[in-house]
């Protein structure tokens, strides 16, 4: 053989021994029509949540140009929905087009997602989390979106993250039986390093773990430029256009015994105790939520 061959069988073999290093120490997900994302704050639910619906978005598009411009198939062109902000980046920008903000008539059913679509919702609980179970139309509505979306959409995923499953809403809980928990995340210079864990949701919603956790979970490797597709902040617009200066709120005497933000000014305005705190050994109770309405309408 000469020395060209032996090079390149030489490459060949360390790029299967590092492809079989990263396969061993890192996981691939694969998701199901409605993949749950889980984490405590900013430890990258939604940037696992951003990777995964975009990358299979970008297939999904790029299958249907193929058919619509080889095959002549008039098959219409899968959308990204979301409640977010999702820009695809430089290399993918012209899919920004498809990108669409989701409505409340899409989960009442009274409009249907294009067919092949990728679903995404940040953040899940806030648009019904598990308390919500008074409304029954809403219950029909979501449990019909969740348990159908693969059929209505022929073939379409949806993908929520949530800081907690126990906080998402009955009917998402009931169609996953399996979900994603991030431990932790590492930033590292070119790319961010999750730790992954695959848990199963039970009725009793019960994971016991024998063995340390950083044992049992899984590296997932995402690129650095994931972050710059999403807004991290996004929801922070509901506060916003709030006065940030403390010296300018007014106090109302009422909201002072069951606040504790206004606890140390009232303490420092009206030199006395403030209320709802242990002293001489004295617990004073707050008032109830329906004592404060009441005061308030006097």
């Amino acid at each position: 053989m000469t020395k060209s061959v032996i090079v390149l069988l030489v490459i060949l073999v360390l790029c299967l021994i590092i492809y079989w290093r990263i396969r061993r120490n890192f996981k691939f997900l694969k998701t199901p029509s409605v993949c749950l994302v889980t984490g405590g704050v900013k430890t990258g639910k939604s940037l696992l949540c951003v990777y995964l619906a975009t990358k299979d978005f970008i297939k999904r598009h790029r299958k249907w140009h193929f058919c619509k411009k080889w095959l002549h198939k008039d098959d219409e062109e899968p959308l990204f929905y979301t409640n977010v902000e999702i820009n695809f980046g430089f290399w993918h920008k012209k899919l920004n087009k498809c990108v669409r903000l989701i409505a409340l008539e899409h989960l009442n059913r009274d409009l249907r997602f294009n067919y092949k679509s990728v679903i995404y919702i940040q953040e899940c609980s806030l648009l019904a989390d598990n308390m919500d179970f008074n409304n029954k139309i809403r219950n029909v509505d979501l449990s019909l979106f969740n348990k159908l979306i693969a059929h209505e959409t022929k073939g379409g995923v949806t993908y929520y993250d949530t800081q907690s499953v126990y906080d998402s809403h009955y009917s998402i809980k009931r169609v996953c039986s399996t979900y994603y928990f991030i431990q932790k995340n590492l930033n590292l210079l070119l790319f961010h390093v999750l730790y992954v864990r695959e848990m199963i949701n039970t009725e009793n919603g019960v994971n016991n773990f024998t063995d340390d956790v950083d044992l049992t979970t899984r590296k997932v490797l995402i690129p650095f430029w994931y972050h710059h597709r999403y807004d991290r902040y996004y929801f922070s617009y509901l506060t916003d256009n709030l006065d940030k200066d403390y010296d300018n709120i007014k106090v109302k005497k009422e909201l002072v015994s069951f606040n504790p933000l206004y606890i140390e000014r009232a303490y420092k305005e009206k030199k006395q105790k403030p209320v709802n705190v242990v002293a001489d050994n004295v617990i004073v109770e707050k008032p109830t939520f329906t004592e404060l309405c009441e005061k308030e309408k006097k």
